[in-house]
């Protein structure tokens, strides 16, 4: 398997939206949702065409140069990013792609000494893989777990 990162362009915007429902509808098989669906925009072209054109960094996640999913940051402050989505293809889970995403933005975005996403309360899959990754739960509501990553 070849894995790599790219800065994603509009043209790929398609693709990532196909992607990004697979990866979405995941959730109501595997994490806790009760009914299809996700977050907003995720099964739009124009959304994500709006985010690849407005993010900080939006990058595709190549396997064997076929987008295989994505994820996208604001960086906030000179030294805080927010990560606002992460989908891997259903295709391509549990082969250690999410880790190697967050290795990346740590090491290629030293800069960022904090890092800040959030998921939703229902999700039973991705709170511990963050915890793992060093984020610590910083605020619970109805809706979120909101989680931070300070790196020194």
């Amino acid at each position: 398997m070849n894995l790599r990162f790219a800065i994603a362009e509009t043209s790929d915007a398609t693709k990532l939206t196909q992607v990004s429902i697979e990866a979405f509808h995941t959730d109501f098989t595997v994490a806790g949702r009760e009914t299809a669906g996700g977050p907003p925009g995720y099964d739009s072209i124009d959304f994500h065409e709006k985010m690849i054109l407005e993010s900080s960094k939006f990058y595709k996640v190549l396997v064997d140069d076929s987008i295989a999913g994505a994820f996208w940051f604001n960086v906030t402050d000179a030294e805080e990013a927010y990560l606002y989505r992460v989908f891997i293809d259903p295709a391509f889970h549990k082969m250690g792609i999410g880790l190697k995403i967050f290795q990346f933005l740590f090491q290629n975005f030293s800069n960022i000494k904090c890092w800040q996403l959030k998921v939703p309360s229902w999700n039973t899959r991705t709170p511990s893989f963050y915890t793992k990754l060093g984020f610590r739960i910083i605020e619970t509501t109805e809706k979120f777990l909101f989680f931070s990553k300070s790196i020194d």
